[in-house]
């Protein structure tokens, strides 16, 4: 079959290679539909954790936000079959070690990560696939469907937080993770979801999805801006989606006393300079979130009931072959891309 791989830094080639072969506990999956996100652009680059810490190995297959059809499974598979519409799951943990079998399969010390660590991604016309991490998504595209990781990126800071209708959000950054996070703060019922960003475009698509208000930094002081639009209470909730040093005062000049922030992104090895501060006399609590473990199920369901939806977020649809023209695309945001979707 044809892939992508990854060979060094920035040494991308479709190729040709091996067809998957099926453990009896797995599933061979013809694949779709796979979207880029910024870690397939650090793993383009050479510079995601994963491989500078020399835990993945060159070659290897990129792709974990993905959606195929069952073509064949293994004996011991249940519960599937071939025709089905499925996606799969990020992070896939040992399933014996204390966090697997208390939920945290997501910090499971021996886990694979799809396309990332152990497990070959979905960048190839088939991927096969552990059953025990695979969802049927019955009723989505399957463009819609290769959302569904993102969806649970952005959902786990919302649950950490605990956003009621008592809450005023900021969602800061709009790009995938941040429009997500934005929709499903309104999903579960926020008094008022603030977009952040300096991307007019991206902002706009914001609009679009739902936010209450969309605020450039851009455009003058930000601490100002956040409290006209919240009557100068400021915000009780902050998701961070950026995975930039230069948040960290933005994000401490908004918030209110007591407020949570979860922080999603990663920056890169990265050092941040944090003035603590303001954020130890307000009572902050902050959150560190990544995966989604256990909130699949949930995801899909909010994406069948229409309450998120990717639609404004796609801009560009290339096929697998331009893996490397559409990193560099996704970088520099060329026609204001947003999210580019390949297909095999």
């Amino acid at each position: 079959m044809k892939a992508i791989r990854i060979h060094g830094p920035k040494d991308a080639r479709y190729e040709e290679v091996p067809d998957p072969k099926i453990p009896s506990d797995h599933v061979l999956i013809k694949v779709k539909a796979i979207a880029i996100c910024a870690t397939d652009v650090e793993l383009f680059d050479g510079v995601m954790f994963f491989i500078t810490s020399g835990m993945t190995k060159y070659p290897f297959i990129p792709g974990h936000e993905w959606s195929g059809e069952v073509v064949e499974i293994g004996r011991d598979v249940v519960g599937f079959a071939p025709g089905d519409a499925v996606v799969g799951e990020c992070s896939i943990g040992c399933r014996k070690c204390q966090f697997c079998l208390t939920g945290r399969y997501h910090l499971c010390k021996n886990r694979s990560e799809t396309g990332i660590l152990r497990q070959p991604g979905a960048m190839a016309q088939y991927i096969s696939f552990p059953y025990y991490f695979l969802h049927k998504t019955p009723g989505i595209s399957f463009e819609q469907a290769a959302f569904i990781e993102p969806t649970g990126i952005a959902i786990n800071p919302v649950k950490k937080t605990r956003i009621t209708p008592a809450d005023r959000v900021a969602v800061m950054g709009p790009g995938a993770i941040g429009l997500f996070a934005m929709q499903l703060a309104k999903a579960y019922g926020a008094r008022q979801v603030i977009l952040i960003g300096g991307r007019k475009e991206r902002l706009q698509a914001g609009l679009e999805l739902g936010a209450d208000v969309a605020i450039n930094y851009n455009d003058g002081d930000l601490r100002e801006q956040v409290a006209a639009a919240t009557d100068g209470e400021m915000v009780n909730v902050v998701i961070e989606a950026v995975g930039r040093k230069s948040v960290w005062p933005m994000l401490a000049s908004i918030v209110a006393p007591n407020a949570r922030i979860a922080m999603t992104g990663l920056f890169a090895g990265e050092l941040c300079e944090v003035n603590f501060d303001p954020l130890v006399i307000t009572e902050c609590t902050i959150y560190g979130c990544v995966g989604a473990p256990g909130m699949w199920p949930e995801c899909i369901s909010l994406h069948q009931k229409g309450l998120v939806r990717p639609g404004p977020m796609i801009t560009h649809r290339m096929p697998l072959s331009a893996f490397s023209e559409a990193v560099e695309i996704g970088r520099s945001r060329k026609g204001g891309a947003i999210k580019i979707v390949l297909e095999p």
